[in-house]
């Protein structure tokens, strides 16, 4: 990573262009998606498109495949960086592709890095991987950074289908050892087929309550399981502000009050702090919701300096607007803390250029 530099004032946002950074973007087009993904994944059929597999659906609207149509709704709704995500997907592909999670990784990143490259001044992609293929997965966040000038990486709360894996397992540790040492921010998104899929194939559950509570689980147990206390410069950002994590954070505070005496030796917890130390020291959130009571129990929970603007825009055909305008605008906030959320926490976490 190149050395970081300070943030900007809000001053010096005033004098130029003001600062709105959407951390949480989505954006992938079909013919891209069949080269990175596989064309199994996608239902051309369907109005819109969908993805199907293993019985759960995901939309796939104008503003997800359409990157001119995309990209023009986030400018007018005033969006000056767009962080894309593309993935959520990997356990998916790599299933649809008959491929590993290390060849899949590199293909979708190959195919995002010639997506963007018209647009190097406003789109800013997440370098994709699986943390547990270790030594690969380092080398595959090098390449993202060095050589294609990403500025963090994605990855999913958990991986696979039938069994699943976590992110706090040991395996992971030569991935977060990178991370750690090079302070690298890792967004973290749940899967497409997120923990508990299998109950929740209907009603949107899979993606209103299964990703929310994978994001819970997921975090949870890096912290209990002290792999923060292991790798201590690690900074994630959890999308959908926090997902269930912020309202489980209470409780893993009183379990840690009340401690383990008593419990088998592996259910006893390794952290070596209150939960919630790593909670503002660790974690950002992004403020995707439309949820403004959510937004202000995530600012209070992690700090205004770690809570960052995220629209889920693509999949979700919403605009970027919508998102602004909440924080500008209802939440009564200052001008500063305005300006923290939509731009400022994000361009000193992730090293950004100023707006072009």
């Amino acid at each position: 990573m190149p050395a970081r530099k300070g943030p900007c004032t809000t001053r010096e946002v005033e004098m130029g262009k003001r600062m709105i950074v959407d951390v949480q973007n989505h954006m992938l087009p079909l013919e891209f998606i069949a080269e990175a993904f596989g064309a199994g994944i996608i239902d051309t059929a369907a109005m819109p498109p969908m993805f199907r597999w293993r019985g759960i659906s995901m939309s796939a609207p104008p503003d997800f495949t359409d990157v001119e149509l995309h990209l023009k709704v986030c400018r007018e709704a005033g969006v000056t960086h767009v962080l894309a995500h593309q993935g959520m997907l990997l356990t998916v592909a790599s299933e649809v592709l008959g491929l590993s999670t290390v060849e899949t990784a590199r293909r979708h990143n190959e195919t995002v890095a010639r997506l963007i490259e018209p647009y190097r001044d406003f789109v800013f992609p997440y370098g994709y991987l699986r943390p547990h293929d270790g030594k690969a997965a380092v080398k595959e966040a090098e390449r993202c950074i060095a050589e294609f000038g990403f500025h963090g990486l994605g990855i999913d709360a958990s991986y696979g289908s039938t069994g699943r894996q976590f992110l706090h397992t040991p395996e992971t540790y030569e991935f977060w050892e990178f991370v750690n040492e090079r302070r690298v921010p890792v967004y973290v998104h749940p899967a497409m087929l997120a923990y508990g899929w299998e109950f929740m194939d209907c009603y949107k559950l899979d993606e209103t309550v299964a990703r929310p509570n994978e994001t819970a689980l997921s975090v949870s147990l890096m912290i209990l399981s002290g792999l923060f206390d292991r790798f201590p410069q690690i900074r994630i950002i959890l999308a959908h502000m926090g997902g269930s994590f912020t309202m489980c954070l209470p409780r893993l505070q009183f379990a840690h009050r009340l401690g383990y005496e008593g419990f088998l030796e592996y259910q006893k917890a390794r952290n070596e702090r209150d939960p919630m130390e790593y909670a503002r020291e660790n974690i950002y959130v992004d403020t995707m919701g439309f949820h403004p009571p959510g937004i202000r129990h995530a600012i209070e929970v992690y700090g205004i300096d770690h809570v960052l603007l995220g629209t889920d825009y693509g999949p979700l055909p919403i605009s970027p607007k919508e998102h602004i305008d909440i924080i500008t605008g209802e939440m009564g906030l200052s001008r500063e803390e305005q300006d923290k959320i939509l731009g400022l926490n994000a361009k000193e976490l992730f090293d950004l250029p100023d707006p072009a």
